[in-house]
């Protein structure tokens, strides 16, 4: 059979099976575009954004130096990769003194403890820059880092997109080797500031700062042989923390009450952002009572409670200046 035998062969079948070829054709074209279409709408394991991870979110203007920024997000690389492997105590060397200390207690268990809510399985992130700001006297790079399954591997692309997060904070530290602090500990500060009269002492020791909480250990010890009720939610701003411009209320609800010549320790949460730009500049106890006699609140009568208050033996208000 020669050439020209075999090209009239090739003629004859497709002019006998066209109709079968282009449509064999067109279904192979279809299931080609469909395959391009389902690879190019792929879900990334990455949350998309249109912001630069460097650039701050709080403040656009603001951004980490890529250098710094390129060392920062390796270490919360590095850390991540120790939480999804169960390193938890390699995890738990990376962060600084202050933060293991004031945060988790100098326990990796207790770090371990919350680990379990914020990366409770292995876990994808994405980290970006959330603000900039000072902290004692030192620069202080905040980032937003978010947790969340691998969407590939579970195919849970059908279901609402979910994460957890957490700010990490990364300071220059000593010798310039960044030191690391996460589970939204900024820093601690010693206060050691006193205010005191015939009837109480206040002593304000530190301040341990998250991203929006501050929270001061106070001591207060009633140098009198009357009951004192600090607080116990009957009056309004019964214990403030003064900012420029205006107060903040205490987080906590429960009562502060002092038996004759007790001495207490309490903690005081303020809800505060620590990059406001604004400064906490005393706590105040602003409705202070010294009774003969108190009855508490709970299943009390409002006219019992009144009439404990207008018998008191001194009322005033004091305040303990933090900077």
């Amino acid at each position: 059979m020669n050439f020209t035998d075999i090209r009239l062969r090739f003629q004859r079948f497709f002019r006998n099976n066209r109709k079968i070829i282009l449509i064999v054709f067109l279904i192979w074209i279809i299931i080609f575009g469909i395959n391009q279409w389902v690879k190019n709408k792929a879900p990334s394991t990455v949350p998309q954004t249109n912001l630069k991870s460097n650039v701050s979110i709080m403040q656009s203007s603001s951004s980490v130096p890529k250098s710094l920024h390129t060392d920062y997000t390796e270490l919360i690389s590095q850390y991540v990769e120790y939480c999804n492997d169960g390193e938890f105590e390699l995890a738990f060397r990376m962060l600084s003194e202050d933060c293991r200390k004031y945060r988790f207690n100098d326990d990796v268990r207790t770090f371990m403890a919350y680990l379990v809510d914020i990366i409770p399985t292995p876990k994808e992130h994405s980290a970006q820059s959330y603000s900039n700001t000072t902290i004692g006297g030192e620069r202080a790079y905040i980032y937003q880092v978010k947790y969340f399954d691998d969407i590939l591997a579970t195919g849970l692309t059908d279901q609402e997109y979910s994460y957890t997060e957490e700010k990490i904070v990364f300071t220059e530290g000593q010798y310039g080797i960044p030191e690391m602090a996460v589970g939204n500990y900024m820093y601690h500060e010693d206060i050691k500031r006193i205010s005191e009269n015939e009837y109480l002492k206040v002593d304000v020791l530190d301040k341990v700062v998250n991203y929006s909480i501050e929270k001061y250990n106070v001591i207060l010890t009633n140098r009198s042989d009357k009951i004192i009720v600090i607080a116990d939610d009957t009056e309004k701003n019964e214990v403030v923390l003064a900012l420029s411009a205006e107060v903040r209320e205490r987080d906590e609800h429960s009562s502060i009450v002092l038996q004759p010549y007790e001495s207490k320790k309490i903690s005081l949460t303020f809800f505060k952002f620590v990059d406001d730009s604004d400064i906490s500049a005393e706590i105040s106890f602003e409705n202070i009572r010294v009774m003969e006699k108190y009855s508490g609140t709970e299943g009390i009568s409002d006219e019992v409670i009144a009439e404990e208050k207008n018998n008191a033996v001194a009322k005033f208000s004091t305040s303990v200046v933090l900077q």
